[in-house]
């Protein structure tokens, strides 16, 4: 039998009959610099590495924790940027702005039928035009949104914008019950070390439950009833970013087209 295996009862005690042998603290194990330790003298890091020493394990796992909060901070970033179900979440807003919606269709007009002396066939019959285009516009279903990496930019397109949305501080709640990194970190008393080096894409903010007894060496949770009132071993970790841009909220050129030829029809009919 290979020594890394010991035998069990089996079936008996519904065991395999061959396990992997448990670590000792005797045991010798490779740490990161090349030396060869004792288990009980050796640190681990987060994924289980060894290191010699307190400063190399702490370094270690500051770097696993960055690789890891960088991760987050790339999704969140990508997601506020990338993906529209992120910018539905200002759709009811556009609607609340339709007092704007005139001066926005107002400088579509200009934009688009204009000529170099800011004059147009449709400038006798703007101003109804526009009311009867606002009359059949729905923000909610004909607006589409389009990302614009600078929010400081004005629309240029050939749509119409109704209303534009800075994309502004994105926050992301980590559970450290859900995240093992976190966890692990957590349990060992050693997250704030690590997160007060952390020094990456994010900015990180987190109620300090666990603090360093220099008596005993040992990490003790404090503050429990005024922090914690639900009781949780494990906080949250926020984490922020500003990856910068807006959503502008568009109306497409064909669908705009549409909506002034039934405009013309609208206004032709009153007589004006």
């Amino acid at each position: 039998m290979s020594i890394e295996q010991q035998r069990t009862f089996g079936e008996i005690v519904g065991m395999e009959p061959k396990m992997p042998v448990g670590s000792h603290r005797d045991d010798w194990v490779f740490c990161s610099d090349d030396s060869l330790c004792r288990l009980e003298n050796a640190f681990a890091d987060c994924n289980g590495n060894h290191h010699s020493n307190e400063e190399d394990c702490l370094e270690s796992n500051v770097t696993i924790l960055t690789e890891f909060l960088d991760g987050v901070v790339k999704w969140s970033e990508e997601y506020a940027t990338e993906n529209t179900d992120y910018a539905d979440g200002y759709c009811h807003l556009v609607d609340e702005g339709s007092h704007d919606w005139p001066d926005r269709i107002d400088e579509w007009l200009e934009r688009n039928f204009a000529d170099r002396c800011g004059h147009s066939k449709y400038d006798d019959c703007k101003k109804e035009l526009i009311q009867a285009i606002c009359e059949e516009l729905d923000g909610k279903w004909d607006c589409e949104p389009e990302y614009c990496g600078n929010e400081y930019s004005s629309y240029s397109g050939k749509a119409c914008c109704l209303d534009s949305f800075e994309v502004g501080e994105c926050e992301e709640q980590l559970s450290i019950a859900d995240h093992p990194i976190l966890r692990i970190l957590h349990d060992q008393g050693t997250l704030d070390d690590c997160l007060d080096q952390y020094n990456g894409d994010g900015h990180i903010s987190r109620d300090r439950r666990r603090v360093k007894n220099e008596e005993t060496g040992c990490y003790e949770r404090v503050g429990r009833e005024t922090y914690d009132p639900y009781g949780s071993d494990y906080p949250d970790v926020m984490l922020y970013t500003n990856p910068g841009g807006k959503w502008d909220f568009v109306v497409s050129e064909e669908r705009m087209n549409e909506l002034l030829i039934s405009a013309i029809i609208t206004v032709c009919r009153k007589g004006v």
